[in-house]
C-alpha cells in the first residue's frame, strides 16, 4: 500500500506525457478515502499476480462514478466512485486491474495507430483517403474495446475472490449495476437498453450469478 501511496510521486513526474485528465490531481496521502483505495488496489494487483510497486494512480473531479487505466499502470478514479461503499469500489478497481494485466491499454493504442499508418499510406495512393480514418478509428477501436470490457469483467470475476469475495459474479454485477444507475441519475439520462447498448449485455456475458446464501432485501438480484 506505501508503494502505491509513493507512487503518486512518480505519476506526477510522468503527466507531461500521459494522457491525464484536465480534472485529475492528486489526492492528501493520509486521507482515509486515499488509504483505503491505495488498499484496494494494492489487494487487487497482489490477488492478479502483479507487482502492485508499479501501480500509481490519480483521482479526478466529477461526481459520475468512473475508472479507467491509462499507460505504465496508472489509473484515474473519479470522487464520485471512491465515495461508494468499499463492495462496490473494489470490484471496479478490479475491473481496471483486469485491463492492465490483459495489457488492454497497450493493444488499442497499437491497433489505433496501425489504422491510422494504414490510411496515412493509402493516402499517398488515393488522396483524400487518409480522412477515413477520422471516421474508421474510432469505429474500429470502440468495436474492439467492448470486447475488452467483457474480457476485463472475466477476469476481475477471477481475481475478486482473492480479495475476500465468495461470489465474485454478484460483487462484479452489483457494483455494475450501482454504478450504472448512479451515473445516469447524474446526467440526467435514462439507462442505455438493449442486450449490447446497456448493462444488459454486460450482466449477460457474466452467466448465472452466484445463488446468495440468504436473500436480503436490499440484494439487488436473483440467482439466474
Amino acid at each position: 500500500m506505501k508503494a502505491i501511496l509513493g507512487a503518486l510521486a512518480l505519476l506526477l513526474l510522468a503527466s507531461g506525457c500521459s494522457t491525464v485528465p484536465k480534472s485529475a490531481y492528486f489526492p492528501d496521502l493520509s486521507a482515509p478515502a486515499t488509504v483505503a483505495l491505495s488498499h484496494s488496489l494494492y489487494r487487487a494487483a497482489e490477488a492478479a499476480g502483479d507487482d502492485p510497486r508499479r501501480y500509481s494512480f490519480a483521482l479526478v473531479r466529477t461526481e459520475q462514478a468512473l475508472a479507467w487505466s491509462d499507460r505504465d499502470a496508472t489509473f484515474y478514479f473519479s470522487d464520485g466512485l471512491v465515495r461508494l461503499p468499499a463492495y462496490l469500489v473494489e470490484p471496479m478497481v478490479a475491473r481496471e486491474v483486469a485491463h492492465e494485466v490483459l495489457a488492454h491499454y497497450g493493444v488499442r493504442r497499437t491497433l489505433s495507430l496501425s489504422i491510422s499508418a494504414g490510411f496515412t499510406a493509402l493516402g499517398f495512393v488515393f488522396p483524400g483517403a487518409s480522412l477515413m480514418d477520422l471516421v474508421v478509428n474510432p469505429v474500429v477501436v470502440r468495436v474492439f474495446t467492448r470486447g475488452q470490457e467483457y474480457a476485463a469483467d472475466r477476469k476481475a470475476v477471477a481475481i475478486l475472490p482473492a480479495m475476500g469475495y465468495p461470489m465474485p459474479r454478484r460483487a462484479l454485477a452489483r457494483a455494475l449495476v450501482a454504478v450504472d444507475r448512479l451515473n445516469s441519475v447524474r446526467r440526467g439520462s435514462a439507462p442505455a437498453a438493449g442486450p449490447e447498448a446497456g448493462i444488459e449485455g454486460r450482466l449477460a456475458a457474466l452467466g448465472p450469478l452466484e445463488a446468495p446464501e440468504r436473500p436480503a432485501a436490499t440484494d439487488l438480484f436473483v440467482a439466474r
